[in-house]
């Protein structure tokens, strides 16, 4: 009898430490404000210092899951999405790590848009590739969408799929800093599955 209320208070404790350990609960007050007056300065004339503002009002590594109060500057960041693709195709540091943070508060299509962005990154700057991806390395539970967003936007064309995916893989083979070469390795090996 002793044993059903000892059980059921470790398998209670269990469970608090479980929940309070994971990250992707964790919830942080967001400035919703404040990121879509400073998304709407950025994407007019985007700098890296703007870009910084912005970084600076996101949450540092941590997937918001509740974001109905910022839905719409959520939405509204993903409708000029591409001014800081261009940026982030750039090489420009900041909008490289801006690309990134939005993952935290991202979902859905904007999500997918993300990923593929920063996919397109690996052959455009493999080296800030990884270094961004080692930073929020906890915001994907595995890499493959982001590293393998290339699939869905041809999923017909064999012979363009596997160009692709040598032209990452080759891209990644050339970065040689020995702080990124397990994930390097990790993402190559990824690839070279598909």
């Amino acid at each position: 009898m002793r044993q059903r209320p000892t059980a059921l208070l470790l398998s209670g404790l269990l469970l608090a430490l479980v929940w309070a350990g994971n990250p992707l609960d964790a919830q942080t007050a967001v400035n919703w404000a404040g990121i879509e007056a400073a998304w709407n300065v950025y994407y007019m004339n985007p700098t890296e210092a703007d870009a910084e503002k912005v970084l600076q009002l996101l949450p540092g590594t941590e997937k918001i899951l509740d974001i109905k109060d910022g839905f719409s500057v959520v939405n509204a960041i993903n409708d000029h999405l591409g001014v800081l693709e261009g940026e982030i195709y750039a090489g420009n540091p900041n909008a490289i790590k801006l690309g990134f943070r939005l993952l935290t508060i991202s979902y859905g299509t904007f999500e997918v848009a993300l990923n593929k962005i920063l996919g397109n990154l690996i052959s455009y700057n493999p080296r800030l590739f990884l270094e961004e991806l080692a930073a929020h390395r906890n915001l994907f539970l595995i890499l493959d969408p982001v590293l393998a967003s290339f699939v869905n936007e041809i999923p017909n064309d064999l012979a363009a799929l596997e160009l692709e995916k040598k032209l990452r893989i080759q891209s990644l083979e050339s970065v040689e800093d020995k702080t990124l070469k397990s994930l390097r390795n990790e993402c190559i090996k990824i690839l070279k599955k598909l």
